[in-house]
């Protein structure tokens, strides 16, 4: 009985999961009007009583597409911690590494990247949304603060903030702009760590 309710579990979980990537898919393709349970169903291929029954009304959906974009971005920036390992702070390296995952961001990311601006600008203001806002950057933060802590910085959530901003900047600003031309991406973000992190 309990394995049969174990995999009941995870196939509930493989559905939900497909709705929120379907819905993730829907608002970079077609934006935050386009969604509906209907419409959440077809792209991800369940039923739409499935939709109904892990998602009360749109703005849950939203809300569950904002929070998956934002713990993938942190999982990804963890992942380049745990690669450039637990070694003194070397700003080049990281300036590197983030360079490239930028440059995913605007590329083969492009359309979680733009679902997040979407569902951003969507949700602003909702108290879920700002919950996911605070989850987001407590665990920035914490990477940040591992990260620095053999830095000479003095200031590593101040730091970890400042460029938290401007890579988000950097990466709206491709993104709005429809911009093909992003080879001043890395050497950007090699300066900004520069100035910042010395």
């Amino acid at each position: 009985m309990p394995a049969a309710t174990g995999s009941r579990a995870e196939a509930s979980e493989r559905v939900r999961e497909a709705i929120v990537s379907a819905t993730v898919r829907i608002v970079a393709r077609e934006g935050v009007s386009a969604v509906t349970h209907r419409r959440v169903a077809a792209e991800a291929g369940v039923a739409l009583s499935s939709t109904t029954w892990h998602f009360g009304d749109k703005a849950d959906i939203l809300i569950a597409a904002l929070r998956w974009t934002a713990r993938r971005e942190v999982t990804r920036i963890a992942a380049i911690a745990d690669r450039l390992g637990a070694e003194e702070f070397d700003a080049a390296a990281w300036a590197e590494e983030l360079g490239d995952w930028l440059l995913e961001q605007v590329s083969g990311e492009r359309e979680v990247a733009v679902a997040l601006y979407r569902l951003q600008t969507e949700l602003l203001g909702r108290p879920e949304a700002r919950q996911v806002h605070e989850e987001w950057g407590e665990g920035l933060r914490a990477l940040g603060e591992r990260v620095l802590e053999s830095s000479r910085t003095i200031t590593p959530d101040l730091d970890t903030r400042l460029v938290v901003a401007a890579l988000d900047g950097l990466r709206l600003s491709v993104l709005s702009a429809g911009d093909a031309e992003t080879s001043w991406l890395r050497p950007a973000v090699q300066r900004q760590l520069r100035a910042l992190l010395g």
